[in-house]
Order: structure tokens, then C-alpha cells, then sequence
């Protein structure tokens, strides 16, 4: 029986230690993509859009700045785009990027924010209250405010089996905090916890080389449903 025993906690001291070297792998190919990725910005426009947020707004993983939610949605929309993302922010520093804003109006404010708190597994109620302030601030700024956060980020590959679960869990946590606190504030909530999603069954396809950051595909599907949600909460506003 002992012998069993030291077999099983063996192979978990090598499965553990396998998957310690594939992490580390994979948090270096994603500090060369943070590296090289720049927000994408554009100058001219119909509309006009003020972004801010972490390394998703930054679109890393993307092959070019226009290949990301910001590019997408500056181009159907016809959007000048200020973009004051930087990766690795987290809902604290959301104060700062928003004073950078040079105007006092925008068509359409984009915030994407959250999956650093989640993984960094800040205080809720804190990070809630940080949140809450930050949109109304952007509701004196624009009719038109989107919150956009990562879904169930437990699953992306860069996570171990063992991990993923608890992070997960806690963006489930998050997720419920942050739609109710947008729903106070009349702000468009894109909710992509509890939708249908592609990544896991072509994680080649949707995940970056550091399993974490999304490719252009997978920025176009984040592009997608905010899209969506935008119709859907201000119908009219796209064909505008």
C-alpha cells in the first residue's frame, strides 16, 4: 500500500512541477507580447471614442493594433479613438487613464477592465466601489458607456488544472459585481461569462502563443458581442 502511495505522490509532484515549467514558459512569451503590443489609436472619425483599460483593450496577442476590439469597433462605427489601456492595469488605475481624456464629450466610452483583479484576486467589495466610481465619472462624459470584462478566465491554457477552477469561480464572483454595479450606473454590461464561447475547442485559433491573451479571432469574437450589446441597449447607435 505505502507503495502506492509514493507512486501517486510521485506522478503529483511531477505533474505539479511539469505544469510550474509550463507556466513559467508561457508568463515569458506573454511578457514579449505585453512588449511589442501598442493601443491602437486613431485620429479621425464621424464618432468619437474614448477607450481605457488593461491589456485586452490593448489587444495583445493581436497580429496588428486595428485587429483588436478598440480597431474593430473604431472601424464600424467610423470612430476617432483616444486609447489610454496599458497592460497589467487593474481597476484602480481606471482614475488615472480617464484623466488623460482631452475632450469633454465622446459618442462612445469603452472600458475593459477586471481580469488582473481576478487573477490578482483583489478585495471585491473594494474593487466594486473603485468601479462605481469610475463610471459615473464616464456617465458625465458620454450617453454611451460599455464595460467590458474577461469571461471565464480559469479555462484560458496558461492556467493549471488545479488553478483554473478558483480563478474562474472568482471571475464568476466578479462578473455578478460588475453587471449589477453597470446596471446602476446605465452602462451597457458585455457579459461574457455566461454565453457560448468557441476558444476551448480551437484554443490554437482564439489563444495566443502564451495561452493567456487572445489572437485576432479572438478579439473579433469580444468584438462581436459588444457589438451586440450596443444594438441591443441603443438601438439605432451603430447605423447612426
Amino acid at each position: 500500500m505505502k507503495y502506492i502511495l509514493l507512486v501517486i505522490l510521485v506522478a503529483i509532484i511531477a505533474d505539479v512541477a511539469f505544469e510550474a515549467a509550463r507556466f513559467y514558459h508561457h508568463v515569458r512569451v506573454s511578457a514579449g507580447l505585453v512588449a511589442k503590443a501598442i493601443p491602437y489609436q486613431r485620429a479621425d472619425g464621424s464618432l468619437s471614442m474614448l477607450v481605457i483599460g488593461d491589456s485586452t483593450a490593448v489587444g495583445v496577442g493581436a497580429d496588428t493594433p486595428a485587429d483588436t476590439v478598440a480597431g474593430y469597433l473604431s472601424n464600424t462605427l467610423n470612430a476617432s479613438v483616444e486609447n489610454y489601456s496599458k497592460s497589467g492595469a487593474v481597476t484602480a488605475d481606471m482614475e488615472a487613464q480617464f484623466a488623460q481624456a482631452k475632450n469633454s464629450h465622446y459618442d462612445l466610452i469603452l472600458i475593459q477592465v477586471g481580469a488582473n483583479d481576478v487573477i490578482r484576486f483583489h478585495s471585491l467589495s473594494g474593487t466594486q466601489a473603485l468601479l462605481d466610481t469610475i463610471l459615473k465619472n464616464a456617465r458625465t462624459k458620454s450617453d454611451h458607456v460599455v464595460l467590458l470584462t474577461a469571461g471565464r478566465i480559469g479555462e484560458a491554457p496558461l492556467f493549471p488544472w488545479f488553478v483554473g477552477p478558483f480563478i474562474t469561480h472568482r471571475a464568476h464572483q466578479m462578473r455578478d459585481l460588475f453587471k449589477a454595479t453597470a446596471d446602476a450606473n446605465g452602462v451597457a454590461y458585455v457579459d461574457l461569462f455566461n454565453i457560448p464561447d468557441p476558444f476551448l475547442s480551437d484554443p490554437q485559433k482564439y489563444y495566443a502563443p502564451d495561452g493567456l491573451h487572445l489572437t485576432k479571432d479572438g478579439w473579433y469574437f469580444w468584438y462581436e458581442q459588444t457589438l451586440q450589446t450596443i444594438e441591443a441597449t441603443w438601438p439605432g447607435f451603430v447605423h447612426a
